[in-house]
């Protein structure tokens, strides 16, 4: 197996929370759309990561751990690739990155109609609403979108992620809003009181607290929708692939499909605090029918 080391700027690697040396991430990364005989000839899946707890951060020991990286060398393990490199990256760059061959797969991402024209999705295996922090006794009572839409109230969001579709769309004003590269940004701007509140992804944010003073910030319980935005705050995630990776992508699919039926899947994600309803049921929507929106 190859020994890769992490390379990257000061400022990334302390944003990351990462040493600059650690095991199974890929200095500089080419994956060229490769065919699944290709990536398993040289041994190693290119997987984008971008320090998001739980999904895939590095532990104190240097090493890129996560309930989704965890999953992704699973499914690896199964369709004969031995290892998964990650490539450090912030969340805006992962489609990109897809699109141009520069990383086999990365974090999952929620299914979007927009981004099915870009990308290939493997099947949906995760379910995230979205959570909000503020400042302790919440001072400017925000409950939800309609009051980032409707009053002069500083919102941070990580850029390219879901939530700045929904500000986008339900009208919060460009100049309301604060765009990071990550969470450890994200958190450090509500810290310094750069935004009055931040929104992300329930397990993300739910994580994002447990790591600050709980006596000065507080969760917002219900957050709740848009009244002008159409469809659910709940979305549905998928490991994505470059459209030209087919063989990749349904040999992925077909292993992630057996995990879920097993529950093999669920007990990878267990530790880290997902339970059986973060997971897509029978009554859930088809990949098809997200992609269609």
């Amino acid at each position: 197996m190859m020994k890769a080391r992490l390379i990257m700027d000061r400022r990334r690697a302390l944003a990351l929370g990462a040493a600059t040396l650690a095991a199974g991430v890929a200095p500089r990364a080419w994956a060229q759309t490769d065919s699944l005989a290709r990536i398993r000839e040289r041994g190693y899946l290119l997987y984008g990561f971008n320090g998001e707890r739980p999904y895939n951060y590095m532990d104190a020991d240097g090493t890129l751990t996560g309930s989704e990286i965890d999953i992704a060398r699973a499914v690896a393990a199964k369709i004969g690739i031995e290892e998964v490199q990650g490539v450090a990256m912030n969340f805006d760059s992962f489609i990109p990155a897809i699109m141009a061959g520069r990383i086999d797969t990365c974090l999952p991402i929620f299914i979007r109609p927009a981004r099915c024209e870009r990308i290939a999705y493997a099947r949906p295996h995760l379910i995230e609403g979205q959570s909000a922090m503020v400042p302790a006794g919440n001072p400017k009572n925000i409950t939800g979108w309609d009051d980032l839409v409707q009053r002069d109230i500083n919102v941070g969001l990580i850029a390219g992620t879901t939530p700045n579709e929904i500000a986008s769309s339900a009208g919060v004003p460009e100049g309301n809003i604060t765009r990071f590269p990550d969470t450890v940004t994200l958190a450090a701007g509500l810290r310094a009181g750069r935004v009055d509140v931040i929104v992300e992804a329930s397990s993300t944010l739910r994580l994002i607290y447990e790591d600050m003073d709980q006596s000065a910030f507080d969760r917002v319980s219900g957050w709740s929708k848009p009244t002008d935005y159409e469809g659910s705050i709940t979305f549905y995630a998928a490991f994505p692939f470059a459209q030209g990776a087919g063989e990749l992508r349904d040999e992925f699919d077909a292993a992630l499909a057996g995990m879920l039926e097993s529950g093999e899947l669920q007990e990878i994600a267990a530790p880290y605090g997902f339970g059986p309803t973060d997971r897509p049921g029978p009554d859930s929507p088809t990949l098809e029918q997200l992609c269609t929106g």
